[in-house]
C-alpha cells in the first residue's frame, strides 16, 4: 500500500487520497500532469507456457496484440456475454498482467481457475507492485523518469486512454523522491477516477459484475473487444449483438449538481427508461462526474433525474470518442 510510503488519507466513498479531495480533482480537470498513488486496484499475473492461449479464449481483447508496449483493455465474460470483471491487459516477458479493481480480485481469480484446470498456466494475484496513474501532457517524460529510478518496472499503456506503473514495493520511495524532487502532482483515486470518467472508460466493480455486455460498456469503441480472434467465453452472444446492431444501451458521462452523495448502482430516470451509475468521482463541494448506462434515446433527454434526488441537476457529457 502506498501508505506504506507516504502520508495517505482514506476516505470511504473516494478512496486513498494526499491533498484535499478538491483540490486534486482540479489538478485533472485543468488537465496538468500528475501520478495517481492507486490503492483500489489490483494486478492478476496469468503466467505459463500456454498463458496466450488461454487468455485468448477467455477474454475479449486479442491477447496475440498484446506485448510489453501495447496493453488492450478487455472484459472477462459469463457464458451469457455479461462482464464478470473488467481490466486492462498488459505483458512482460512470459507473463500477463490483468489490473482491475480490487474487489473483483477474489472471484475473477477463482473463474479464471476454474478455465485453466487443463491449460499449463499459473493464476496468481500479485502484490510486489504498486501502482500508479500517469495522466498529462508530460506523462511520456514521466515513464521515463520512473523507468530510470525503478528496476523491475512494468508499464501498461493502452491507447490514450489509460497508462499505469507497475512499481516494484522496493522502488517506492524511490519513485516518490523522484516525483516530489521534479514536483510532480499527486493525486489519489478519486483524481485517476475522475480522468478515467473524462475518458469514458469503465472498471466495473463488483456490485456492477455479470450485469451488462461489453458493448453497453462501451468496450467495442475504445478497442476492448475483438470481433476477429475467433472463440472466446460468451463470444457469441457479443458477436450476435455486434453483428445485427442491436446495442441499446451505451455508457455515457454526466455531471451532477447539487448533491454530495451518488454511488455505484444509484438510478438515473427518464422518459425513455432508468440508466445505472457504474462509477462517480468527486468534483467539488456539490458537483459530481459519472459514467452511467442509458438507453440511447435517454441520452438525449433534457430531464435526467436522479432516483433519490430528483432536485439535482444532470447533463450529458461530451467524450472522446463518438457513441455509435
Amino acid at each position: 500500500m502506498w501508505s506504506d510510503y507516504i502520508t495517505v488519507k482514506q476516505q470511504d466513498t473516494w478512496g486513498a487520497y494526499i491533498n484535499e479531495i478538491d483540490a486534486e480533482a482540479a489538478i485533472v480537470e485543468q488537465g496538468s500532469t500528475y501520478a495517481a498513488l492507486l490503492n483500489h486496484l489490483t494486478v492478476i499475473e496469468v503466467s505459463g507456457e500456454e498463458a496466450a492461449t488461454f487468455l485468448q479464449g477467455q477474454l475479449t481483447c486479442d491477447i496475440n496484440l498484446i506485448n510489453e508496449r501495447q496493453a488492450k483493455l478487455g472484459a472477462h465474460c459469463n457464458q451469457k456475454g455479461r462482464a464478470q470483471a473488467t481490466f486492462v491487459c498488459g505483458k512482460r516477458n512470459d507473463s500477463y498482467f490483468l489490473v482491475l479493481p480490487s474487489d473483483q480480485e477474489t472471484a475473477t481469480t477463482k473463474e479464471l481457475a476454474k478455465y485453466a484446470l487443463f491449460s499449463k498456466v499459473q493464476i496468481s494475484v500479485n502484490h510486489e507492485f504498486l501502482i500508479m496513474g500517469l495522466a498529462g501532457a508530460e506523462s511520456k517524460a514521466l515513464e521515463q523518469m520512473l523507468s530510470e529510478c525503478a528496476p523491475g518496472l512494468s508499464l501498461i499503456t493502452a491507447q490514450n486512454l489509460i497508462s499505469l506503473a507497475l512499481i516494484p514495493n522496493t522502488s517506492a520511495q524511490a519513485c516518490l523522491d523522484m516525483l516530489q524532487e521534479h514536483e510532480i502532482n499527486l493525486v489519489g483515486d478519486n483524481g485517476w477516477q475522475l480522468g478515467q470518467i473524462n475518458a469514458g472508460v469503465t472498471h466495473i466493480t463488483a456490485d456492477q459484475s455479470e450485469k451488462w455486455i461489453p458493448q453497453e460498456l462501451n468496450y467495442d469503441l475504445i478497442d476492448g473487444i475483438s470481433f476477429k480472434k475467433g472463440c472466446y467465453k460468451g463470444q457469441e452472444i457479443i458477436a450476435r449483438i455486434h453483428y445485427r446492431g442491436q446495442t441499446k444501451v451505451r455508457t455515457y458521462a454526466l455531471e451532477i449538481s447539487g448533491t454530495e452523495q451518488v454511488h455505484s448502482g444509484d438510478k438515473i430516470i427518464s422518459e425513455a427508461g432508468q440508466g445505472t451509475i457504474l462509477a462517480v468521482a468527486k468534483v467539488s463541494e456539490r458537483t459530481l462526474k459519472a459514467l452511467c448506462t442509458l438507453k440511447i434515446e435517454a441520452s438525449e433527454s433534457q430531464n435526467l433525474k436522479l432516483e433519490q434526488n430528483d432536485a439535482c441537476q444532470i447533463r450529458v457529457l461530451p467524450l472522446p470518442y463518438a457513441i455509435t
